[in-house]
């Protein structure tokens, strides 16, 4: 009789680790099933956005691109990059990324600068606003089709070739007769 306690109570401990066992690994594969599930949204979103830039690319003009070192106020001795964003099309922007490429004399890649439109504009009268997590809020247009957006940003880690030129004049996209290279501009993302 002492045989068959012993087997039933080892019989209870092994069925009840197998099933917590299993319960676990179900619980573990419907955690992954989600984050997988989230991952794919994100992947899509940012593939969407990609997408996008490629078709309306030929709608957005990048205006006055310049690079230079700012002579006054608090970035004073910093190269920045300036220039405007046009929307020639109809369709609201809510964000916007361009990279800007440093070029030299013969077109080869020098530096990238990536701009996004959800940054405010160094130099800028408008109050940055801070974003509340938990508040629901709707998607804010940032360009509206046919209007502009001026942008300044501080280029971090200028290489020392660029920081050359610029303290002998400015980079211009066009129409500079101080030209030691070009920028070329092109959006990368974009959604409406």
């Amino acid at each position: 009789m002492m045989i068959k306690k012993k087997s039933l109570i080892v019989t209870l401990i092994s069925s009840l680790v197998i099933s917590s066992v299993l319960v676990l690994t179900l619980i573990a594969y419907l955690m992954y099933i989600e984050m997988k599930g989230k991952e794919f949204k994100s992947t899509y979103r940012d593939y969407l956005s990609k997408v996008n830039a490629k078709i309306y690319s030929k709608h957005i003009e990048i205006l006055k691109l310049s690079a230079n070192i700012e002579t006054s106020g608090a970035l004073k001795g910093k190269p920045v990059l300036e220039g405007i964003v046009k929307n020639t099309g109809n369709k609201d922007i809510t964000n916007l990324i361009i990279k800007v490429n440093f070029l030299d004399k013969e077109g080869a890649h020098i530096y990238e600068v990536p701009l996004s439109a959800r940054e405010p504009s160094l130099g800028s009268s408008m109050l940055s606003q801070v974003a509340i997590p938990y508040l629901p809020s709707a998607a804010k247009t940032f360009i509206k089709g046919g209007d502009t957006l001026p942008f300044k940003k501080v280029m971090p880690n200028c290489p020392s070739e660029i920081l050359i030129e610029l303290k002998k004049g400015s980079w211009y996209a066009k129409g500079s007769r101080v030209r030691p290279g070009k920028l070329a501009a092109e959006v990368v993302s974009l959604d409406f």
